[in-house]
């Protein structure tokens, strides 16, 4: 009896711990709506940090301001997880390019992995995108389906190849500066 009133104990806590996990904090309630949290300043440097994909609505998200905005696809994988399909997204003009990659990688953020941050830097016609991963990732890149694969870096590589503005030829993933090869 002790032994299934414990494990029932641990099951009820872990579905506490999942759906609080799940939860987003509420919109700020004086904030006019587009403008609840101040959108971080991402760099196209490799010396600043890009934001989490957790900021991606944010990025993306109309402002209330008159910052000119452009039409982007994104790639996303489709239901048979076989091919990537383009979405049509608006964001503000200048940050174009980081909020395509925070746009992917907020369609691929699960349960289980998810990217902690990323830099991205484009040398002439390359971009080299350096993911960073939690400090306490359960999962690696390496442990990654075939399926997740394509939606974070068949996502990723599509989108900014198939945008002609940024006149990208090739990108390059690392982690921490060190290539990713998968």
């Amino acid at each position: 009896m002790t032994t299934t009133v414990a494990r029932l104990t641990v099951c009820l806590m872990s579905l506490v711990a999942l759906t609080l996990g799940s939860c987003s904090a509420p919109p700020v309630a004086d904030a006019p709506p587009g403008d609840r949290s101040p959108v971080p300043t991402p760099s196209p440097s490799a010396t600043q940090p890009s934001p989490s994909p957790s900021v991606a609505a944010r990025l993306t998200a109309p402002t209330g301001t008159l910052s000119p905005t452009t039409t982007i696809n994104i790639y996303k994988v489709d239901t048979q997880c076989a091919n990537l399909a383009p979405e049509k997204v608006t964001v503000t003009a200048s940050k174009s390019l980081e909020a395509a990659i925070a746009q992917v990688l907020a369609e691929t953020d699960s349960g289980d992995f998810s990217i902690a941050g990323y830099r991205v830097s484009q040398e002439g016609a390359r971009a080299i995108v350096d993911l960073r991963l939690p400090a306490n990732a359960k999962r690696s890149f390496y442990s990654l389906s075939s399926c997740e694969q394509l939606a974070l870096f068949g996502g990723i590589r599509k989108t900014l190849l198939n945008n002609s503005q940024w006149k990208i030829q090739s990108v390059q993933f690392t982690e921490k500066g060190q290539e990713i090869v998968l």
